[in-house]
């Protein structure tokens, strides 16, 4: 497909890349062996074999791919990118002794009161640049950022997108005892409401990287009447609905409780859900629940990660391979990156859908990080795949790494043995951000200082002590 040039005549574009396998991720899921894609502005203008594209395209700004993937950006369904530096200072151990924080008030609720906005911007800032140097362009903000401004400020600097909302927004303790121990954001009706859309002013501008959605924390903190205001402020504005459920076993029975059924049977039932609603985690569900998400046509928000991490898969087998298979739109969200780095959930959902006698194709995987990262930001019809007409969030990887070869099955090479490693170039809104495999726009060393300095301030504030398991000598 190409947009129509003068003919006979090469028409300027302001990148050209040539040369590249190319995963298109249209609905044909086209794929260009030997492909190229050509960029004026912000957006794409032509997809094709490098043959033909060359012909109608010129560019002083030129990439050789070298016969490596190309690829759209992949998009995080779910980040907190305001506890991204809390990754090492709170332990690993899902059931850590008192000295370990184990004791008192949760560790992540006072990693979560110690944090202040600066915090927040140096975290920010360190969890974008790592996503754009892993082939992210992209991720939804978990809505316990208590300056969004500080989050999209973080984005920006480097260059990648982002959605955001209004922070921790609950009117009842219910099912998240977090709820009542979070001073900053305090668990108010009159709070809720009145935060209800508070970013969705960044949605008038259609070409920035920052946009809005409404979101709710969820996971039984949101009363039935605040739910329904936030689902019908998104049906209004038309935007995404986000908010976490079905956690843990705790949450889901707490809902059952209350509501008398399985919560998402409730939700569907009461036209609390619909196909601009994306919750995230979503790990405890019942038949009935897994018929009720596909009737409202939702998306989901996958962490596999999770799933193993905190033993819920003892519980039961996770229901997302099949909902995939059936439909059901699903984006990978990392959360938080305590034991992974933004590219690895692919890996874990095909080992988490094996362990129960299950396949996740590799091409299911690319799909979520791809087109059900872009339905997640409700970007749907702008990002997830190279198309003409689409923004031009294009990733470019290399073929020269051991991890890359031998490429026989360019997808499963490319999202479970390479996962990020491979990742050269990467072009967010037109704009190149990372090139041979570094930032473009910022000293990653002065990213870094940011991130270990604040991730110190907030430890000590927090009183979680760095401790070490071996003996350090000087």
């Amino acid at each position: 497909m190409t947009a129509p040039p003068e003919p006979g005549v090469p028409q300027p574009c302001d990148l050209l890349i040539t040369h590249g396998y190319i995963l298109t991720m249209d609905k044909q899921r086209t794929v260009y062996p030997d492909g190229a894609v050509a960029i004026v502005g912000n957006r794409i203008v032509a997809v094709g074999t490098t043959n033909k594209i060359e012909t109608e395209w010129t560019s002083s700004s030129k990439i050789d791919a070298a016969g490596g993937v190309v690829h759209p950006g992949f998009i995080d369904g779910h980040y907190h990118a305001g506890l991204h530096l809390s990754r090492g200072s709170i332990t690993d151990n899902p059931n850590p002794p008192r000295e370990e924080g184990g004791a008192g008030t949760g560790v992540f609720t006072r990693w979560m009161n110690a944090v202040e906005d600066e915090d927040e911007y140096a975290s920010a800032l360190m969890a974008a640049a790592e996503m754009a140097r892993n082939g992210f362009t992209g991720f939804v903000d978990a809505a316990t950022s208590y300056s969004p401004d500080a989050i999209v400020e973080g984005a920006r600097a480097v260059g990648i997108r982002c959605s955001v909302s209004d922070c921790m927004l609950w009117d009842i303790v219910g099912g998240e005892p977090m709820a009542a121990d979070i001073p900053r954001a305090p668990c108010d009706a009159k709070r809720a409401r009145e935060g209800l859309g508070g970013q969705l002013k960044r949605n008038s501008d259609e070409d920035g990287l920052a946009r809005g959605h409404v979101a709710l924390y969820g996971c039984g903190s949101a009363s039935e009447e605040l739910m329904q205001e936030a689902k019908a402020l998104a049906d209004r504005s038309g935007a995404v609905f986000h908010q976490h459920q079905n956690l843990m076993v705790a949450d889901a029975d707490y809902d059952k409780t209350r509501f008398g059924k399985p919560a998402l049977v409730h939700f569907a039932e009461k036209g609390l859900v619909g196909p601009n609603s994306f919750f995230t985690h979503m790990n405890i569900l019942e038949p009935s629940e897994v018929d009720a998400i596909s009737a409202t046509g939702m998306g989901l928000v996958w962490h596999p990660g999770n799933f193993m991490y905190y033993g819920i898969s003892q519980t039961g087998r996770s229901r997302f391979p099949g909902l995939h298979k059936s439909g059901t739109s699903i984006a990978f969200g990392t959360d938080i990156a305590k034991a992974w780095a933004f590219g690895d959930l692919g890996f874990i959902a095909y080992l988490v859908s094996r362990e129960w006698g299950e396949y996740l194709p590799s091409q299911s995987i690319l799909e979520m990080f791809t087109l059900g990262g872009a339905r997640a930001l409700g970007l749907p019809s702008q990002l997830g795949s190279i198309e003409v007409g689409k923004k031009a969030d294009v990733v470019v990887r290399g073929n020269d790494l051991p991890d890359a070869q031998p490429n026989v099955d360019v997808v499963r090479q490319l999202v479970l043995v390479s996962r990020t490693k491979a990742v050269d170039t990467v072009v967010c809104n037109g704009e190149m951000i990372v090139r041979h495999g570094r930032l473009v726009k910022l000293d990653e060393s002065e990213i870094y200082r940011l991130a270990r300095h604040s991730a110190e301030r907030v430890a000590k504030r927090a009183g979680i002590a760095q401790r070490t398991v071996w003996p350090l000598v000087a």
